[in-house]
């Protein structure tokens, strides 16, 4: 056998048994680190479509237990969906809230950015509202017109062909009509209120589309665009097209503010309906002061409002959205 011939046998035999030795010695001495290869006695079981697909995932995005435990426990069915199609995302500030919403990460990042002084779950109401952004500089079309609990603002617009199936006239007046389940609770809380010594009115109660774009656009040639959205609802925008809203007069407006506002506030719950606009919330409702607006939600939503002292946006956001 040549030189040349055996040299080539014994590199063949030394790459052969390199390959073999490698591949051996790989397979039976590797440390895998990957997390998808954690064990998952520790990670707590869900009822969810795609619960072990679900986990596979979290963890190979390198999530730890712990984070996965909280993320299965605390976020909706719908927040998980959409966090295993992100890359890694740091929860540790949201998954306690339950309206916290993987869609508005970036947003609640950017506002707390903005207002240090802010907790988070103010940080996640707020963005939720969109209060991140200029009133009317976006909106969604209102899907659930005929829910009692419907939120109509700056953000959330009715159809201009959405009329209430069920107005009914007002005790006062038939002039005056609302949803037949408003119109019943303000006629016994207008009664109640006699027995009381406390007496008001309605003065304006279902107010159409067009109606309401008339009414706006003559306040816009009184003061402009800037200051009417201030007190007036663009059309579209206005609880009054819901049937759900009343706004009252007493003898004068000085006699509602003194003498009954209060009164209101404490009683108007108990039949279902809210002061809607107030003082102190003008930043997040968008609107001035109106203590003669009323806003029917039914009784169990009425009184959370009150005791919980918040605006219903907030309400809704944080107790009747799903997120």
């Amino acid at each position: 056998m040549n030189k040349k011939l055996f040299f080539s046998l014994v590199g063949i035999f030394v790459i052969v048994y390199t390959l073999v030795y490698t591949t051996y010695y790989y397979k039976n001495n590797k440390q895998d680190s990957s997390p998808v290869n954690e064990p998952k006695e520790d990670i707590i079981y869900r009822e969810i479509e795609d619960y072990d697909d679900i986990v596979t995932t979290l963890q190979y995005k390198n999530y730890s237990t712990e984070e996965i435990n909280n993320i299965l426990g605390k976020l909706s069915d719908n927040n998980i969906k959409k966090l295993i199609e992100l890359p890694y995302q740091d929860l540790k500030n949201y998954v306690d809230y339950k309206n916290f919403n993987i869609d508005n990460i970036k947003r609640y990042e950017s506002y707390k950015v903005l207002n240090q002084d802010l907790e988070y779950n103010d940080i996640i109401t707020k963005v939720n509202l969109n209060l991140d952004k200029e009133f009317y500089s976006e909106y969604v079309d209102i899907k659930n017109p005929d829910e009692i609990t419907v939120l109509v603002n700056k953000f959330n617009k009715l159809s201009s062909n959405y009329v209430p199936s069920d107005l009914t006239a007002l005790s006062y007046s038939s002039a005056y009509k609302m949803r037949k389940e408003a119109a019943e609770s303000f006629d016994k809380l207008q009664a109640y209120g006699l027995t009381q010594g406390v007496s008001f009115y309605p003065y304006s109660a279902y107010r159409s589309y067009e109606s309401q774009k008339i009414i706006y656009n003559r306040y816009v040639s009184y003061d402009g665009v800037k200051n009417a959205d201030t007190y007036s609802a663009r059309a579209g925008y206005s609880e009054h097209q819901t049937g759900l809203a009343v706004d009252i007069k007493s003898t004068g407006y000085s006699e509602l503010i003194n003498k009954h506002y209060n009164w209101l506030k404490e009683n108007s719950y108990k039949y279902g309906f809210i002061i809607r606009y107030t003082k102190d919330n003008e930043n997040i409702t968008g609107y001035q002061e109106e203590p003669w607006h009323l806003r029917y939600i039914g009784e169990q939503h009425a009184t959370k409002v009150h005791d919980l002292n918040i605006t219903y946006d907030e309400y809704y956001d944080l107790y009747i959205k799903e997120y």
